[in-house]
């Protein structure tokens, strides 16, 4: 519904949250508060969403402080899941990786030029890889914003 169609119903709905964010012209704000003075059930609502969107500006979303969010973050059981959960992961990838590279180099039922386009692919990512990582070591040394804390 248009507001000059909410206007013209009689009753200002919808614009009681234009008006309570400050989206409403002048024209529109000057409707609302005369309809408002003489409306109780616009009025009843205004003041409602008024009160909603005071409880929510003061709603905090933790009830942890920072400093103890971090002691938790820094528990040595999370530090010790956290190294446990990367040596399983990169682990069974060198696995996975090391019978795949076996097959690929004793099956015959591939052709060796298809092989080639593998290797090149993938050593293209490798060579990448390798440029972005030395990139990030480089630049972690003089990284003037690596102390910052958001």
């Amino acid at each position: 519904m248009t507001k000059q169609a909410q206007i013209d119903s009689g009753h200002v709905g919808e614009m009681l949250s234009g008006y309570i964010d400050g989206e409403l012209t002048q024209q529109e704000r000057q409707h609302v508060t005369l309809h408002c003075e003489q409306c109780e059930r616009c009025r009843k609502t205004f003041e409602e969403l008024t009160a909603l969107r005071e409880r929510l500006g003061n709603a905090r979303i933790s009830v942890i402080g920072e400093d103890k969010w971090r002691e938790k973050m820094d528990d040595k059981v999370v530090k010790t899941s956290l190294g446990i959960g990367w040596v399983l992961v990169i682990g069974g990838l060198l696995a996975m990786g090391g019978v795949g590279l076996y097959h690929f180099v004793i099956e015959d039922s591939m052709a060796i030029w298809q092989k080639l386009i593998i290797v090149a692919i993938y050593g293209g990512l490798a060579a990448l890889l390798f440029s972005v990582l030395r990139q990030r070591l480089i630049e972690r040394k003089t990284d003037k914003y690596k102390d910052v804390e958001i």
